[in-house]
């Protein structure tokens, strides 16, 4: 992958993510669609995929991208791709898949019965100072 490919691969993946956070996950997978996601990039192209197709109902289809991201992100960095998949296998009635996908999300040194906390914080974020309107000089 050439640094132009990359650079076009970032913006992608942050179209796709910008509608996923504005509720338009049919955006999001038109966006995704085609994208080479071998290499350093699969595993957040999957995560994405995957919330994609949960967001429309689109369970079975989101299972097999929530497992690749879960095995492409080292722990705990997967809980978000792991809870995914946990509800997906929810959703379709398949409990104890389910328990074993969150059980698979939750740290090995959690007391029992703990609430699982997942701090979800964008991918991507843009720089705010460089985003700020520069006010006129005061005149005088």
């Amino acid at each position: 992958m050439t640094p132009r490919d990359a650079q076009k691969t970032v913006k992608r993946l942050a179209a796709a993510e910008g509608y996923l956070e504005l509720a338009m996950p049919t955006e999001a997978l038109k966006v995704l669609e085609g994208l080479q996601t071998e290499g350093p990039f699969e595993a957040i192209a999957q995560l994405f995929r995957g919330e994609a197709l949960h967001a429309i109902r689109r369970f079975e289809e989101a299972i097999p991208a929530f497992n690749r991201a879960a095995e492409l992100f080292p722990a705990p960095f997967n809980q978000r791709a792991l809870l995914g998949l946990s509800d997906c296998y929810r959703q379709q009635g398949q409990e104890e898949l389910a328990k074993q996908a969150a059980a698979a999300a939750t740290p090995p040194d959690a007391p029992p019965g703990t609430t699982l906390q997942l701090l979800i914080v964008p991918i991507f974020q843009i720089d705010q100072g460089s985003q700020r309107r520069r006010s006129a000089p005061p005149k005088g």
